[in-house]
C-alpha cells in the first residue's frame, strides 16, 4: 500500500520560505491564466460561535496534483484558544494516491504575501523604496518580508488600528530588514508618498482613499475577500489599472471591485485582467511611471495547493515528516 507523508505545522513552517513561495506563486498565477488549473470557488459554512468551515478545492495540471484546503476560520473563542485547524490533503491526479496531508496553518498567510510580492515584482516601479502597510498583523508582517525581497525598500510606514501593535511591527522590521520604520496614527499619514501600499486589514469600509495616492504607486489590496467588504474607496479604484489573481474569484468576492462597479463609479476598462495574463505577455503590465496599479487579491485555492505541493516536495528532499499507511 502506498504511504502518505504527514507534515505537521512546525515542519511546514520551516520548509515554506518566502523566497521559494514567491516563485511558486508566480508560476501558479501563470498556470491560472494559461488554463492549466481547475478550481472551485471558496465555499464557507457558518458554524457555532462565529466559526466558518471552508472548503477550497483545485487541481494543477502542470504539477499533476489535486486537493483542497479544508479549514475552520476562527470565531472569537477559537481564535483566543488557538483551536482552529486546517489541512491540505494532496492527491496524485493520475493515480489518485493520497501523497500527503500538510498542516495549513502557515500556508494561507505565506502564500498571500508571496502572491502580492509576485504581483509587485511585475507591476511596481523598479525604483520603489517606500512601502506602506495598513494592518500590522501576521499577514502584514509577511508582506513586509515579501516586498523587501522584490524591491529595495528603505522606508516603511505602518498603520494599525492599535497603535502599539504598529510600533511593535516597526521595531521588528527595523531589526529584521534594516529599514527606517515609522509607526503612523492614521492611514493617510502612512500612505502619503508611498511607492507601494499593502492593505491587509479586516476593514468593512474603505481605509485607503484615492486622493492620498502618489502618481506611480502600486497597491496590493488583500484584506477585502467578501463582496460586501472593501478597503479602497471608489476614487482609488477609478484612478487605477486593476489586475486580479483570478477573474471569476474577484467578480464573485472582490468588494473593492464589485461595489464601485455596481454603483457606476468604476469603468470596466479600468480592469485590465489577471496578473498571470500579464506574466504570460498576453496583456500589458505597467505602461509608464505615473500610472497607479492595483493587484486585487481575494485568495484562490490553487495557491494553497501549490504551497502544499512545495512543502511536500521539500519534505521529501529533506527527509521531513512521517510516512503512514491510511
Amino acid at each position: 500500500m502506498a504511504k502518505t507523508r504527514i507534515i505537521n505545522g512546525r515542519e511546514a513552517a520551516g520548509l515554506l520560505t518566502m523566497e521559494a513561495c514567491i516563485e511558486a506563486m508566480e508560476q501558479t498565477l501563470r498556470a491560472v491564466s494559461a488554463g492549466e488549473i481547475h478550481m472551485l470557488q471558496r465555499y464557507m459554512l457558518p458554524q457555532e460561535k462565529g466559526n466558518k468551515f471552508a472548503l477550497m478545492g483545485a487541481d494543477d495540471l502542470s504539477l499533476g496534483v489535486c486537493g483542497a484546503k479544508v479549514i475552520v476560520f476562527p470565531g472569537p473563542e477559537a481564535k483566543a484558544n488557538h483551536t482552529n485547524k486546517g489541512i491540505v490533503p494532496l492527491f496524485d491526479s493520475g493515480t489518485g494516491a493520497l501523497k500527503a496531508i500538510v498542516d495549513a496553518e502557515c500556508i494561507t498567510a505565506v502564500r498571500t504575501a508571496a502572491a502580492s510580492a509576485a504581483a509587485t515584482r511585475l507591476l511596481a516601479r523598479e525604483d520603489s523604496t517606500h512601502l506602506a502597510i495598513l494592518g500590522a498583523g501576521r499577514i502584514g508582517r509577511l508582506h513586509i518580508e515579501g516586498i523587501c525581497r522584490v524591491r529595495d525598500i528603505r522606508t516603511l510606514t505602518v498603520w494599525n488600528r492599535t497603535y502599539q501593535r504598529g510600533e511593535e511591527c516597526c521595531r521588528w522590521a527595523e531589526e529584521a530588514f534594516g529599514v527606517k520604520a515609522i509607526p503612523c496614527k492614521t492611514p493617510e499619514e502612512a500612505v502619503r508618498g508611498a511607492d507601494i501600499i499593502c492593505t491587509v486589514t479586516q476593514a468593512k469600509e474603505p481605509v485607503l482613499m484615492g486622493e492620498w495616492l502618489k502618481p506611480g504607486a502600486h497597491i496590493n489590496a488583500v484584506g477585502a475577500c467578501w463582496h460586501g467588504d472593501r478597503e479602497l474607496d471608489s476614487a482609488a479604484m477609478a484612478k487605477s489599472r486593476i489586475y486580479m489573481d483570478q477573474r471569476e474569484a474577484v467578480f464573485r468576492e472582490g468588494g473593492d471591485v464589485l461595489i464601485p462597479l455596481n454603483a457606476g463609479e468604476l469603468k470596466e476598462e479600468n480592469i485590465i485582467g489577471e496578473v498571470g495574463e500579464a506574466l504570460l505577455g498576453r496583456i500589458p503590465g505597467r505602461q509608464n511611471r505615473s500610472e497607479v496599479t492595483i493587484f486585487e487579491s481575494v485568495g484562490i485555492s490553487v495557491e494553497d495547493l501549490a504551497a502544499a505541493h512545495l512543502i511536500y516536495r521539500l519534505a521529501l528532499e529533506k527527509g521531513v515528516g512521517i510516512d503512514v499507511e491510511i
